[in-house]
């Protein structure tokens, strides 16, 4: 009697320690998991089944590629699952090893480039797994494997309980295309909206549709930046509320600034309107690169001036930045925005990475919608701003 006592308080000791040993680093919560004794006591075999675990970690990988837009049935080359057993000191540990292969169309949609999604999906399931392996390839393909694992009743020995391995082809050449003068809800707004392709738009500030032009942006997945109004070189030009002049001192120009990101959602960065007195001048640039570092937003220098400083004070700054090569619609006809748009996608295939600025205009958006599966045939991957400054 006495030694049945003894053998259920120990027994009852060992799966209280058993419960609180999990350390977040190296293992999940297994008291969502069935535990149980083997059949004889003396022998001290431990059972733990960690099928809830991997439940919960398949809902979470299925949670995040839904998040990014993975989720599609006609990516999947290859699923499969399968049983797996491992014997530790007096632990029997079972669980169910996941295998997923995703294959990302290059093209179509708004789907990324693997390569500037790859640290986000990383990011998040560290959130989630203790042990993440990360193998990232580039040949012909993208390849990105990462096997994700734990270490059991921090035991030495890892178990592997997921492996995801996603490939994208390689495109020839990006091509980020950004459309200016947003908020004024002007004709082919709602074409434009309607390309189902990564854009980047830059919205004015203050201006009557500012706030509602922003909102069908982002409930339509675009890219957003601040389409900056600067001083241009005539002052007979007005380049509306919220600019930026030469005669503004340091706090002047800061706080303007501040209040035109502030009055808009999610901004990725900016690019200016106007401005080709403004962005030829050191003092208003310095301070917009000022603010730009504080708030981890990018500088696209429009380009609307051969003395413009923006890019070099903004690589001088450390702001990641680029230049507008080309304005695609100097010419508002839908023929001519579409010869441009086929100029400048062979000039990407030389550069391998271009910048280009276009309008909110119905014939913009109608030879966009044109000329897309050409440039994507001679494959150029149009891709947002914030993917090509560095």
């Amino acid at each position: 009697m006495m030694r049945d006592k003894v053998l259920v308080v120990f027994f009852s000791l060992t799966l209280l320690l058993l419960l609180t040993s999990c350390s977040q680093d190296t293992e999940p919560v297994v008291n969502q998991d069935k535990v149980t004794m083997g059949q004889d006591p003396v022998a001290e075999n431990i059972e733990i089944d960690y099928s809830n675990t991997i439940d919960d970690y398949n809902n979470y990988i299925d949670s995040l590629l839904e998040e990014l837009e993975l989720n599609d049935e006609e990516f999947i080359v290859q699923t499969s699952e399968e049983k797996k057993d491992r014997k530790v000191d007096e632990y029997h540990f079972t669980w169910t090893y996941n295998y997923r292969e995703l294959e990302i169309p290059l093209f179509g949609n708004k789907l990324r480039l693997l390569e500037t999604i790859k640290d986000e999906i990383v990011h998040r399931l560290e959130e989630k797994f203790a042990i993440v392996e990360v193998d990232w390839v580039e040949e012909e393909k993208q390849e990105l494997d990462i096997k994700l694992a734990f270490k059991p009743q921090s035991k030495g020995e890892k178990i592997v309980t997921h492996q995801l391995k996603l490939v994208q082809a390689k495109p020839k050449a990006k091509l980020a295309i950004i459309l200016d003068d947003w908020g004024f809800n002007r004709k082919g707004t709602k074409e434009m909206l309607s390309i189902n392709r990564p854009l980047t738009m830059a919205v004015l500030p203050f201006r009557p549709y500012s706030q509602k032009d922003a909102k069908l942006i982002k409930e339509a997945g675009f890219e957003m930046t601040l389409h900056q109004p600067l001083e241009p070189t005539s002052p007979e030009v007005d380049p509306g509320e919220g600019a930026i002049y030469t005669t503004m001192n340091s706090e002047e120009i800061k706080e303007t600034l501040e209040e035109n990101l502030a009055s808009l959602p999610d901004i990725s960065g900016i690019n200016h309107h106007m401005g080709s007195k403004g962005s030829a001048d050191s003092h208003v640039m310095t301070e917009i690169m000022n603010v730009l570092r504080e708030t981890d937003l990018f500088y696209v220098d429009s380009s609307t001036s051969h003395k413009s400083v923006a890019f070099k004070t903004a690589q001088e700054y450390g702001v990641p930045t680029a230049a507008n090569y080309l304005f695609i619609d100097n010419v508002d006809e839908k023929e001519a925005v579409e010869k441009m748009l086929l100029r400048l996608a062979k000039v990407a295939l030389k550069r391998k990475e271009l910048v280009i600025i276009g309008h909110i205009r119905m014939n913009t958006a109608l030879a966009l919608q044109e000329v897309i599966p050409t440039i994507e045939e001679m494959g150029v991957k149009l891709v947002y701003a914030s993917e090509l400054v560095e």
